[in-house]
């Protein structure tokens, strides 16, 4: 069934028509296949087809991070192991106990995500002519597999750079005359750096345009990445657990992110009360899939806070739009890109050392660099430090922290009076850092 063209005629009332047929489609499949759904529809005495109206979903609980967790590895499944084509997994933690969670797709889901990523391309205007440098962490962004299909499925040229330095990728753009680069905003802020350090003139480049996530994209950094290689920077947005990106995306009028309505059924709630909140107001993100196949979630809670607006927007497109992300409504923190709780550092950090008293997880903003991590940390002082000696001790954390994270880290190991206060809660400060313009800036870990 094809939904209606976002440029067309179709009126608010219709566009929720066709959400409400294909969300009945997915209460039915939830609830005659999930045990998890059905279990909680009947202990409310509801049908599927009882949700007559789209407000009426609210009559159903959230769904949360939690629960994904507590059903490892498959039973949240909607179908056979042997119709999933596709899986991801990921981990959190929950009260010192780590929860894998494991994501399950279709042959159809994953041609889902791919047309999604498609449709991300075409709101900016790449065509089938453009060269485009995808250049995200694979192993802990799947989302990069996604888009290396869609720059196939649209027919312009695909050139993966994963995780090369900021010199590699610049070589690559200037040597495969890239037109289109796909990053986060912090690997962005990072060439940027790289091509002042180095003299790089963006005239050197055949850069069009930049398409970054999954990470917010802060109006400091879009004006920073834009002015040095004088090229626009579209935001997108994604959730790890439906996988990313393709939800929702920036237009060329960058007046808020284009939500696939025609996939996802969007409520913005009070963080605390739960209770649903009128476009316009600013709340949580709950969403729920609408084709779904092999992974449905319904009334799914983000985390995150942002605005949802249902005006039509100045592109001519009539879809709902998100405002890029406010804030989270838990711990859950990003650094270039990779989302992580810092229960997960207390957890690693508990295991490697029995004698640990104290830590605080840093995150540093560094102009032109992006977020760095730095741990600092008490101990016992009669407990032997794991490893030998202090810089033994000290390399090995490094290093399981690296693996852990896919992400450099800074630790030290300090007095306990000098542990700073505790800034986003959960042991973790946040600073603001702003070297003089003309001094060196250091290289990311």
């Amino acid at each position: 069934m094809m939904f209606p063209d976002p440029f067309g005629p179709i009126s608010r009332e219709e566009m929720r028509q066709w959400q409400l047929e294909r969300l009945q489609t997915t209460l039915n499949r939830a609830y005659f296949q999930v045990d998890f759904y059905r279990k909680r529809m009947d202990a409310l005495g509801l049908l599927p087809e009882d949700v007559a109206a789209l407000e009426d979903l609210r009559t159903l609980p959230f769904t949360a991070r939690r629960d994904l967790a507590d059903h490892y590895p498959y039973g949240l499944f909607a179908v056979p192991l042997r119709s999933i084509v596709r899986l991801h997994t990921s981990t959190s933690t929950f009260q010192g106990k780590e929860n894998p969670i494991v994501l399950g797709f279709t042959r159809h889901d994953v041609e889902m995500w791919r047309s999604l990523a498609v449709r991300l391309f075409e709101q900016v205007e790449v065509t089938d002519r453009d060269i485009v440098q995808v250049a995200f962490n694979y192993s802990l962004f799947p989302g990069a597999f996604t888009f290396n299909q869609a720059v196939e499925a649209l027919g312009a040229t695909l050139a993966p750079a994963a995780t090369n330095s900021a010199t590699i990728q610049l070589q690559v753009l200037q040597d495969f005359r890239c037109t289109v680069l796909a990053t986060t905003a912090a690997f962005a802020l990072h060439i940027a750096d790289t091509m002042e350090r180095t003299g790089t003139e963006s005239s050197r480049l055949r850069l069009r345009l930049l398409l970054v996530g999954p990470e917010p994209l802060p109006d400091p950094a879009r004006a920073r990445i834009e002015s040095v290689l004088g090229v626009p920077v579209y935001g997108l947005y994604g959730v790890t657990e439906m996988v990313e990106p393709g939800l929702a995306g920036e237009c060329t009028a960058r007046d808020g992110l284009h939500l696939a309505e025609d996939q996802f059924l969007a409520e913005v709630v009070h963080p605390v009360t739960g209770e649903p909140l009128p476009a316009g107001s600013e709340g949580e993100l709950v969403l729920t899939t609408l084709t779904a196949e092999g992974y449905p979630l319904i009334r799914y809670r983000t985390g995150d806070v942002t605005v949802l607006r249902e005006v039509p927007c100045p592109c001519g497109r009539k879809t709902a739009r998100l405002s890029p992300v406010l804030r989270r409504t838990d711990n859950r923190v990003s650094v270039r890109g990779i989302p992580f709780y810092p229960e997960d550092i207390e957890l690693l950090l508990r295991r490697f050392d029995s004698g640990l008293e104290d830590f605080r997880l840093v995150i540093s903003t560094v102009y032109g660099i992006g977020d760095q991590i730095e741990v600092l940390l008490t101990r016992t002082p009669a407990q032997d430090l794991p490893g030998g000696g202090r810089s033994q001790y000290l390399d090995l954390l490094r290093s399981q922290l690296r693996r852990a994270l896919g992400l450099g880290v800074r630790v030290q190991m300090v007095e306990p009076d000098q542990l700073p206060r505790e800034g986003l809660g959960y042991r973790t400060v946040f600073r603001s850092l702003t070297p003089v313009p003309d001094s060196p800036l250091p290289s990311p870990p």
